[in-house]
């Protein structure tokens, strides 16, 4: 008898063990995911910061913005780098689908410092040379459109992973 009820609390204590662990994961996730949106959309952040000056047609001012942006995501990759996954059910696979897909959305908003550049030298050129800056312009907007198709991938392989973490942890 008191073998049972120790073993039932060993067993209790054990799977809590497991689910704060694996809650305090997810809660990581989510703090990742809201370090993005900053960097990306925030009001006062980079992205937006980078908008205002291409409407200024500040271009200094934007490519720094845009350096800010890549400082800010390197941050955010290495902090989902060092985290934990000992233990947790379908934490190696959540974790690595959330760095590919913030990667590729670092590389594809770092994409716009050639767009910026392109755009700063076509206010400097005569006519004889606006039609070749125009073409590369062109050719970055479809590049660009590239990393947009790998961000979309790279999220439908997040949301995948990040479903079957929940289903493995019982969220």
């Amino acid at each position: 008898m008191k073998f049972g009820i120790l073993l039932t609390t060993i067993l209790i204590i054990a799977v809590s063990c497991k689910s704060s662990k694996a809650l305090a994961f997810k809660e990581s996730l989510d703090q990742f995911e809201r370090r993005a949106f900053e960097i990306v959309l925030g009001k006062e952040g980079p992205g937006e910061k980078k908008l205002k000056c291409l409407v200024k047609e500040d271009y200094k001012g934007a490519l720094a913005a845009v350096e800010q942006q890549r400082e800010e995501f390197d941050k955010l990759i290495a902090d989902i780098k060092k985290i934990s996954t000992n233990n947790i059910s379908e934490g190696e696979s959540i974790k690595t689908a959330a760095l590919e897909y913030y990667q590729s959305l670092e590389e594809l908003h770092v994409f716009d410092k050639k767009e910026i550049e392109q755009q700063a030298l076509l206010r400097t050129l005569k006519e004889n040379q606006l039609e070749d800056a125009s073409n590369k312009l062109i050719a970055l907007a479809r590049q660009k459109k590239m990393l947009y198709n790998k961000v979309h991938k790279k999220e439908a392989l997040l949301h995948t992973a990040a479903k079957s973490f929940e289903v493995a942890n019982g969220f």
